[in-house]
This record gives structure tokens, sequence and C-alpha cells, in this order.
């Protein structure tokens, strides 16, 4: 037991959870917020497999972590019951259904996405998705700005991202040193930056060659170490490495990609599939679901059994939110690059102020949102067709 708790906990057979994280994998659709309100309704709520004090004590821990909450939660719970074994079959289980779906639908873009159908409805779905982002971009900047330093931090990292163009890695790196820095009050800065050189070094030198597996196994790879934040963090690491570096898709593909991603179940950084998939086919889609996913496996089952010293630890809580608001400027700074394929007239931007304003201020769920948009674009695609 990682926690203590007065509350009965009857975590079920291995089977029935196992079972569980698979069905879970054909019907979590609408992104971690409602994947983790699903989960709380089985496991805390009807089942009482975890107390409310556990699930919100692993909630805070997966918080820390790069790459998706929701799918975290699952390993955790997977690892509780079987030990490692248990947490990579709840992982795959979550994972697997939603990634053969995006495999699926992944060919049938490349193979239709030309059509007048498919394009009517991703004209529909693509203003939505934008503003699905930038809801949560908003929820994000509330979590992650809790104080005026990570105010300053997030605009110092935005106007970097903006007009000096500094690398994505770099920007949050020097956002947790600093924030870490100022925290524990150390009296210079000149260590730390004299590091930076370092980075800058590692970064431009070494990792990338020019076979493109190898390529494409450390993009997926960095994607998934340093996506503080979720699936919008590794929207703006696969915006600036598999569009505007590699130039495997466009920036309008990536966000048909999205808006396909919103539509499925499966962990919103499945989109990561459709990118692998769009760069080097069923190879790729591989390559890019296992890469991006690898560091949360990893992450969970190493540091599950250390929760307690992790989240105590003031130095590690420093960095880490340090990090979490220089990830709300890079997401917003990658956001603008998606607008232009987005909104192309006054009715994308009706839609993507309808769905923004439906997440934020009607706290409306946002599987229903992608849902009713997916149903809106098929009717418009029908009604063009006539």
């Amino acid at each position: 037991m990682l926690f203590r708790s007065e509350t009965p906990e009857r975590m079920p057979p291995a089977r029935e959870v196992f079972l569980y994280f698979l069905l879970l994998g054909f019907i979590n659709v609408g992104g971690p917020v409602a994947q983790i309100t699903m989960m709380y309704n089985n496991m805390v709520e009807r089942n009482h497999w975890l107390s409310k004090d556990r699930f919100v004590k692993i909630m805070g821990f997966t918080h820390m972590l790069p790459g998706p909450e929701a799918l975290q939660l699952a390993i955790y719970v997977g690892y509780l019951k079987k030990g490692v074994l248990g947490g990579i079959i709840a992982g795959l289980t979550f994972i697997i259904p939603g990634a053969l779906i995006m495999v699926l639908l992944s060919h049938l873009y490349v193979t239709y996405g030309n059509l007048p159908f498919v394009n009517d409805v991703l004209y529909i779905l693509k203003p939505a998705v934008l503003g699905i982002i930038a809801a949560g971009i908003i929820k994000l900047g509330k979590a992650a700005i809790t104080n005026v330093r990570l105010a300053a931090i997030l605009i110092t990292a935005t106007l970097a991202m903006l007009f000096l163009k500094i690398d994505f890695l770099v920007i949050l790196f020097l956002a947790g040193l600093v924030n870490l820095l100022l925290t524990i009050r150390l009296p210079s800065l000149n260590s730390a930056m004299g590091m930076i050189p370092v980075l800058i070094g590692g970064l431009k030198g070494g990792f990338f060659t020019d076979e493109k597996w190898l390529q494409m196994i450390w993009l997926f790879l960095k994607t998934g170490l340093f996506s503080f934040g979720g699936a919008y963090a590794s929207l703006a690491f696969l915006q600036r490495g598999a569009v505007d570096q590699f130039h495997w898709l466009t920036a309008e593909q990536l966000l048909d990609g999205v808006a396909l991603s919103v539509a499925t179940p499966g962990p919103f950084m499945l989109f990561t599939t459709f990118v692998g998939y769009l760069a080097g086919g069923i190879t790729g889609a591989v390559i890019a679901t296992f890469f991006v996913f690898l560091p949360s496996f990893v992450f969970v089952l190493l540091g599950a059994r250390y929760i307690e010293q992790v989240q105590n630890n003031r130095s590690v809580q420093a960095f880490l939110a340090g990090i979490s608001a220089g990830v709300v400027g890079v997401i917003l700074v990658v956001s603008f690059d998606l607008i232009p394929s987005a909104v192309v007239g006054a009715s994308s931007i009706i839609i993507a102020l309808l769905a923004f304003t439906l997440i934020t201020f009607f706290k409306a769920d946002v599987a229903k949102v992608a849902l009713g948009t997916i149903f809106a674009g098929i009717i418009y695609a029908a009604l063009q067709s006539i």
C-alpha cells in the first residue's frame, strides 16, 4: 500500500481490472478530463477500487509527469494490482484500441483525404478543435500559473519563442531552472547559465542523423519525455519537428490529425500515431506510438513507490512548476500556427468561439462537444453533396 486511507478499498480480480481498461480503450472519447472523470466514477464512486484520497494523490503524481495523465493513472492502477506487468498490461489495453482505430483512420485519410465529403466534415471539425485547444490553454494556464513569478516565466517564454525563435527544449529547461533557482534562492545564476551551451550543443549535435527512422524515434521520444501539460504540449513538439523541421506533413494535416484524435477513443496524444503514419506508413505509426508513450510507462512504474518523496520534494516541485509555466507559452505560440488552416471565414470563427465558450464558460463535456461537432460536420457534408 502506497497510501494510508481510512476508506475501505476493494480492488477486484486482475481480469476485471484489465477488461475494464480494455473497454475504456474503446469508449474513452473526449480527452483527459472526460477519461479521468470516467475512471473516477467507476473506481471511486461506483466500485470503490480506490478511496477518494488515494485517487487524488495518484492524480497529483501524474500531473507532475510529462505525457497523458489518464494513461498514467491506468498504468498506476494496474501496478497496484499486479506490479510492473500489471501496469504494462493496463496501459496497453488503454492505448491499443484507439491506436488501431487511428491507424485505420490515417489510412483512410491518406487514401480519401481529398474527397469533398471528408474535407466538408473537417471544415466543421477543425475550427472546433481550435476552440477546444484554446479552452485547454485556459485550463492549463489556471493550473500552472499560481503566482506572479510563474506568470513572468510564461510571458518570457512566449516572447522568446515568438521573437528569438529559441528551441522548445531550451525554453522548457530554462523555465524550470529559473523557477527552481528563484524558489530555493541560490545566490547566483552563473553556474546554471553555464549549463545552457552544453544543452544547446547536445540538442543540435549527435541526436539527429540522416536516417529517417532515427529522426522519428528521437522526435517522438523527446515529445513523450518533455510534454509537460500532456497532448497540447506534444502538439508543440510535432509542429516544430514533424512540420517545420522535417516536413513530413503540413500544419493543416497536423490539425486534421488532431481533429481525428478528438473524434476517436484513447489518449488525445494518439494524433502522434497519425503523424507517424503520414511520415512512414505502418512502421512510422508503430514507432510514433511506442516512443511517445514509452516515457509514461517508465516514469510511472519507476516512480510509483517513491510518490510521497517526490511530492514533498521542494526542488522537484519548483522545477516542474517552472516547466509547466513555460509549456503554456509554448502551446500558445504553436496554436498561432494552426489558425490559418482552421479559420477560413466567418463561419469558422463562430464554430471555434462556440466550442471554446461551451467548454470554458458552460463547462460542457469535451467529449460531447467533439461528438456534436462531428455529427454537425457529417450533416454539413451530406447537405453539400446534395
